[in-house]
This record gives C-alpha cells, sequence and structure tokens, in this order.
C-alpha cells in the first residue's frame, strides 16, 4: 500500500505551474530591471531571487546569477549574502538530481554558517542534508542529520518547528524496516507541535500510521485512522486527498471482506479521481474494483473493471502498476476459464516485472555511483579543512617567527637552527604526503578493477533472468497445450541445463568445454520445444583445446535463439542450424548458420518490435569485451544463392 497522499504531488504541481506560469515570467521580468540599477545588498539578494525563480525552467541561467551572488557577497564582505547564495545553488544541485553537487556546497554553507553562528541556516541545511542522503540511500547518514537539527534546535531553543524533522524520522525508520522507531518518531510528533494547524498534522501522522497498520494486516486499526482523515479532507474541502483516503479504506473494508462498503468507497474514490482527471487514481480505483469483483467470483464485472484499468495505464510510466493490473487480470480470466487470455496477461505480467527488474538495478547502480561521487566529495572537503587547518597553522607560526625575529634579532644562530629544523619537517611531511598519495593511487587501481568485475557480473546477471523466463514460458506453453509427455521431457532437461547455470553462477565466463555443453542442451531444449522440427549439428575444431580458453557465459546463446526464432521458425521446409567453433591465434571464432528466411525478411517480421531483452543485454556485453581486441567482434551476413536463403554470424571472443 502506498503513501496515500504522495501520488498526487505531480498533479498539484502541474496546477500550480498552469496558475502561476505567467505571474513567474512578470516576476522575472520585474526582478531583471530591478538588477540593472541595484547596488550591493540590493544586488545581491536580487539576483539570489533570480536564481531562485529560475531553476526549475533554466538551472544553467539560474546556477550563473546565484554564483554572481556569491561572488559579489565576498566582494563586499556580506556573509549573509555569501551563505544564502550557497545554500540556494545546493538545493538546485539537489532539486535537479545532482546530489553530490549538492552536498558539496551544502557542506561549504555549513562551514560559514557556524562561523557566523547562524543557527536558523544550520537547522535548514541539516534538514536539506537528511533529505540528500535519504534520496541516495544513505539511510543512517540521513538519520544522522534529522537528529542534529532536532538537538540544534532544543539546545538553542530555536523558534522552530520538531515536529517535522520526527515526521521525517518515522518515515525513514519505517524505510529502514523499523517500525516501532516510525511509531515512536510519529507519535513524538504530534506531542511537541506547538502550532495553529494541529489538525492537518495529525491527519499526516494518522496517514503514515495507517500504513503501518495496513502492512502489518492491521485492517480494522488502519481503518479507523483513514476515516478520521478522510472526515478532515471533508471538512477541508480538499477533494484530491479524499480521493486518495476513500481509496485506502476500500481496500481495507475489501481485506476485511465487507464487500458493500468496500464497493462503496472505491466507487466514491474512482467519481472524485474522474472529476479532477486524476489518471493514477483513476487506475488504482479500477484496479481495486476488479480485486473486489473477483474476490466475489462476479467475474463479468472483474473483466469490465479489469479492462478499464488497463486502459487508463496503457499510455501512463512505470511498471508496478501494469504488473498488477496484468496480473489480476491473469487470475480473472484463468478462473472465469478463458485460458488464452490469461496466459496473455501471465506474459504481460513477466514481461514487465522483468523490465523492473532491469530498471531497479539500474537505479541501484546510479545510486551506487552517486554514493560513490558523495564519498568522493566527503573526502576532498575533509581534505580540504585538513589543508585549510595546516594553511592556517603555518600562518600562525609564520607571524610568531616574524615577531621573534623583530624582538631577538641577535639571536641568529637559535634562528638558523630552528629554519633548519623547519626545513627537515618540512621534508618529513612531503615523504608522508607522497606516501599517502602512492596508496590512495593504489586504492583506486583496486577499486576501479572491482567495479570492472561488477559490471561484468551485473550484465551475467541480467542475462540469466531473461534466458530462465523464456525457458520457463516454453514449458508453460507446453503445458496448457496439453502435451504432458513433452513438458516433463522439457523440464527434465531444463532442470539439468538450470544446475549447471547454478553451479557456474559465481563466475562472470566459462571453460569453453561447458560453455558449449551448456549450448548444446539449450539447443535440444528448443528442438524439443518445436517438436523437432529443425535439426542442428556441433562442429568443434580439432585443434581447439576446450579446457584451456574460458568464455563469458551464454554470450553466444542469443544468437542461436535469434536464428531459431527469426530465422528457421518463419521457413517452410527443411531447417539447419549450423554451430561451429574454430581456434585462431588471437581469438576462439564462433559461427552459427542457419538456412531460415534471412536477415530482409527478419527486418520485416521485425519492423514494429522493439529489440530482444538478451540481445540488447548481449550488445553490452560485447562491447566490455571490445577493451580486448581491435577487430570487429561480430559480423552478421545474409546468405542467399538463388531461392536458398539463410544467415551467417561470426562472434570474435579474444582469448586473453
Amino acid at each position: 500500500m502506498k503513501l496515500l497522499k504522495s501520488s498526487f504531488c505531480s498533479v498539484i504541481i502541474y496546477c500550480h505551474a498552469l496558475l502561476s506560469g505567467h505571474a513567474q515570467t512578470q516576476e522575472i521580468d520585474s526582478l531583471l530591471n530591478v538588477l540593472k540599477t541595484a547596488k550591493d545588498t540590493t544586488e545581491i539578494n536580487t539576483m539570489n531571487t533570480l536564481g531562485v525563480r529560475l531553476r526549475s525552467h533554466d538551472k544553467e541561467k539560474a546556477l550563473e546569477y546565484l554564483h554572481q551572488s556569491v561572488d559579489k557577497s565576498k566582494e563586499i564582505g556580506f556573509s549573509q549574502g555569501e551563505i544564502l547564495g550557497l545554500y540556494s545553488i545546493a538545493l538546485t544541485h539537489g532539486m535537479t538530481g545532482s546530489y553530490a553537487e549538492s552536498l558539496d556546497y551544502l557542506n561549504r554553507c555549513l562551514v560559514l554558517a557556524k562561523e557566523h553562528q547562524d543557527y536558523e541556516r544550520m537547522n535548514y541545511i541539516y534538514n536539506s542534508m537528511g533529505i540528500v542522503y535519504k534520496s541516495i540511500g544513505d539511510y543512517p547518514t540521513s538519520q544522522s542529520y534529522y537528529l542534529k537539527r532536532i538537538e540544534l534546535i532544543d539546545s538553542l531553543q530555536l523558534d522552530q518547528d520538531t515536529s517535522s524533522p520526527y515526521i521525517n524520522l518515522g518515515v525513514l525508520y519505517d524505510l529502514m524496516g523499523e517500525q516501532d522507531k516510525a511509531i515512536e518518531s510519529y507519535e513524538k510528533a504530534l506531542e511537541v507541535y506547538k502550532g495553529d494547524e494541529r489538525d492537518e498534522r495529525e491527519s499526516t501522522v494518522l496517514i503514515n500510521l495507517a500504513l503501518i497498520d495496513f502492512e502489518n494486516e492491521n485492517y480494522e486499526d488502519a481503518l479507523e485512522k483513514l476515516l478520521k482523515v478522510a472526515a478532515y479532507d471533508e471538512k477541508q474541502g480538499n477533494n484530491i486527498d479524499l480521493s486518495n483516503s476513500y481509496s485506502g479504506i476500500g481496500h481495507c473494508y475489501m481485506e476485511l471482506e465487507q464487500w458493500t462498503l468496500a464497493q462503496e468507497y472505491l466507487l466514491k474514490s474512482l467519481n472524485l479521481a474522474k472529476q479532477l482527471s486524476i489518471k493514477q487514481e483513476i487506475a488504482t480505483a479500477y484496479y481495486r474494483l476488479a480485486d473486489l469483483m473477483f474476490r466475489q467470483k462476479k467475474f463479468a464485472e472483474a473483466i469490465q473493471y479489469s479492462n478499464q484499468s488497463l486502459e487508463t495505464l496503457y499510455n501512463m510510466e512505470g511498471y508496478e502498476k501494469k504488473i498488477e493490473a496484468h496480473e489480476i487480470a491473469y487470475k480473472i480470466y484463468e478462473a472465469a476459464g478463458q485460458l488464452p487470455k490469461a496466459i496473455h496477461h501471465l506474459n504481460q505480467t513477466m514481461v514487465y516485472r522483468d523490465s523492473l527488474l532491469n530498471e531497479t538495478k539500474i537505479k541501484e547502480i546510479q545510486n551506487l555511483q552517486i554514493q560513490h561521487d558523495v564519498y568522493l566529495k566527503d573526502k576532498e572537503i575533509k581534505e580540504n579543512e585538513l589543508q585549510l587547518t595546516l594553511l592556517n597553522t603555518r600562518v600562525a607560526l609564520n607571524n610568531k617567527r616574524l615577531i621573534y625575529l623583530a624582538i631577538i634579532a641577535i639571536l641568529l644562530l637559535f634562528s638558523a637552527s630552528l629554519l633548519y629544523y623547519r626545513y627537515q619537517n618540512k621534508i618529513k611531511i612531503t615523504k608522508i604526503l607522497q606516501q599517502k598519495n602512492f596508496k590512495i593511487s593504489h586504492q583506486k587501481e583496486v577499486i576501479e578493477d572491482m567495479n570492472s568485475q561488477l559490471e561484468k557480473r551485473m550484465l551475467r546477471a541480467q542475462m540469466n533472468p531473461h534466458f530462465i523466463f523464456n525457458s520457463l514460458s516454453s514449458i508453460r506453453y507446453l503445458v496448457s497445450s496439453g502435451d504432458k509427455e513433452a513438458a516433463l521431457t522439457y523440464l527434465n532437461k531444463f532442470s539439468k541445463l538450470l544446475r549447471q547455470v547454478l553451479e557456474t553462477s559465481i563466475n562472470v565466463s566459462l571453460v569453453l568445454h561447458e560453455e558449449i555443453e551448456l549450448l548444446k542442451i539449450y539447443v535440444e531444449l528448443e528442438a524439443l520445444r518445436f517438436d523437432n522440427s529443425f535439426s542442428y549439428t556441433f562442429n568443434i575444431d580439432k585443434n581447439l583445446d576446450l579446457y584451456q580458453y574460458e568464455v563469458p557465459m551464454l554470450l553466444v546463446q542469443p544468437y542461436i535463439e535469434n536464428a531459431i526464432l527469426h530465422g528457421l521458425l518463419p521457413k517452410e521446409g527443411p531447417k539447419k542450424l549450423s554451430v561451429s567453433f574454430e581456434n585462431e591465434k588471437d581469438h576462439v571464432v564462433c559461427i552459427i548458420e542457419d538456412n531460415g528466411v534471412g536477415i530482409d525478411t527478419q527486418k520485416n517480421q521485425n519492423k514494429s518490435t522493439k529489440q530482444s531483452r538478451g540481445m540488447s543485454i548481449t550488445a553490452k556485453r560485447i562491447e566490455a569485451l571490445k577493451k580486448f581486441s581491435n577487430e570487429e567482434l561480430v559480423k552478421v551476413e545474409n546468405l542467399k544463392n538463388g531461392k536458398e536463403t539463410g544467415t551467417k554470424v561470426t562472434i570474435l571472443i579474444p582469448k586473453e
């Protein structure tokens, strides 16, 4: 169950943009006119305001004005302007996903705010740092900054509300799976709140507590809280939030098997969502109504709502909702005995899950890269602070030395000894720094090597699920078609293949002998799957040592799959597939040749389809191999001799 009010943020922002876009343009024009004659602090404040107004649609121009405000503040010694400018730059980077740069400027701003005892700005900086670290998945660091913010407000008794950071902590604890701490933080947020809008704050807390109750299947407790939230939304006339609240209430009633009330509230949610044109909530309402009808075995109505949900989601982004919609459609059609449609929706569910899996992995890799960038920035900041401390120390020592030289000029021998000592100390420090630089360079090389290995494992990990999903689809096809004997034979061979894949799962590469055995089993499975409609041969060069060389696991398999599915199956008459492995000086050469329909026909057949997931991943794996060879690693030829057609794919696999 998602956070009930978060789904409407984009709608609110969009409406606000429509209403305020013209007014904002007028304000920017007015600020530009003021800037022409403004001086000193007025000029700085105007440039800062311009940067803030421009950052939503012109980041580069906004940063230009903000950097100018910081430079101008330094020129005239306006510390508050410099602090505000740095903070605005940090927020601009954070709002556009440049988290490493955002943290860099937040740290600079924090140093300056501490120096000038600007505690109010420190409060905002701690909050922003907590948000940024939460965005990149570093929850412990995010938690530390929220706690620092609360500690700052409490210790200095600032005129600030600590209720907000406690709510942020509650959300963070929930993400970390620490629900007891999350509940404690939400209750603390209400306890410390001193504002005039307590009903609104209670509504926010009740929503988050209801989410926890729902996750723990305490549906009656969740329902009680959501009914209070809905009453508040009705009182405020907030139909956007009210639609979401009705949807949550209907979901609770559905889990409690109170069908009439569940349908009543879900229809209320649907009507409000349609009035407001909120597609996300419309799709959710249709989906839950389909689920409700399915649970009551009203399959005709369930199918109608399911189709409406899928139609609403058709042009929308995101995979999770589409997976849910196709999954409930599969269950409905299966229960209704309409197996072809059930199989279609099951296949769509698997496709979207595959896409979601890859998207999740990409996001995880991006977050890891951002965390790495943040680590480097933090390290750079600490090194700069250390250098600044050393520089200040040196300046102080130089000043003292000048004073000593002026007072005790006659003690030349002592002064010379002191200078010699400092010279030796400097040499020692230089040697230490050189050693540290050497160590850092070595660590960097190790990290780069680890990143390279992780990239290879990631591509291999993407390849295996794609292959397994295809094989499972084939087995399900045989079962659904009633050919149990073929399905059992296929399943037996597939389990043998899967066992070999799992036994070698820790390796990025396989010995050539093992790779060829995997490919033989795969082709045998495909031949069995398609009723032995094609013949195949494997030809291995006698001079090729199959136990000496390693190759990336299942690198060749997508090309064989492509030859079978798009080359041989559409062909009429005898169908032949040949897979050869030959020995060359620097490469293992794999040749895949078929007498299928040829490349031109395949292109016509696939003109409206996207590139397969397996071929997309294999292209990336081939790209990774190019660093080991200067030659073109993949060559595809169209074989055409009179009426005879076919395709020949030549793959060069570097031996090193």
